[in-house]
């Protein structure tokens, strides 16, 4: 079998540079690798500093919602008592406001009747310059 010199040194010129290509790709991983663990190690170490922060954030909410829960219970006492007294008073003062309303009711109803009786005079009485018009409601 006879094969020439250039078939040969053009088949070892393709092996090296294959060679070649694989060294570069090797180191590319190899870098490309060591990159990604570092940013892994980097992002795991920001990661855990800030769920440390929310923690540690949320541990302090708690406290003051504890405390304030705790104020509040110590200073507020629902009283039922205290609210039927409240509903007592009011009605009280609405029974008040009712009298009141009618006896201003009654009493307008007087003066309007009495308004009307004087017109019924003027009307009779025919003066002069007489000029009220008005009529006043059925109030006997």
């Amino acid at each position: 079998m006879k094969v020439s010199i250039g078939i040969v040194a053009a088949i070892v010129a393709q092996a090296f540079g294959l060679i070649w290509y694989v060294a570069q790709l090797d180191s590319t991983v190899k870098t490309l690798d060591t990159n990604v663990t570092t940013m892994q190690e980097t992002q795991s170490d920001v990661d855990v500093a800030v769920l440390q922060n929310e923690v540690d954030n949320l541990k302090v909410q708690i406290i003051e919602v504890d405390e304030k829960a705790t104020t509040i219970g110590q200073n507020t006492v629902f009283d039922p008592e205290d609210l039927w007294a409240a509903v007592e008073e009011l009605d009280d003062r609405l029974n008040e406001l009712e009298t009141t309303d009618a006896l201003m009711n009654n009493e307008m109803r007087t003066i309007m009747s009495d308004h009307s009786g004087f017109n019924e005079v003027l009307k009779q009485l025919n003066l002069s310059g007489y000029g009220d018009n008005r009529t006043y409601g059925d109030y006997k």
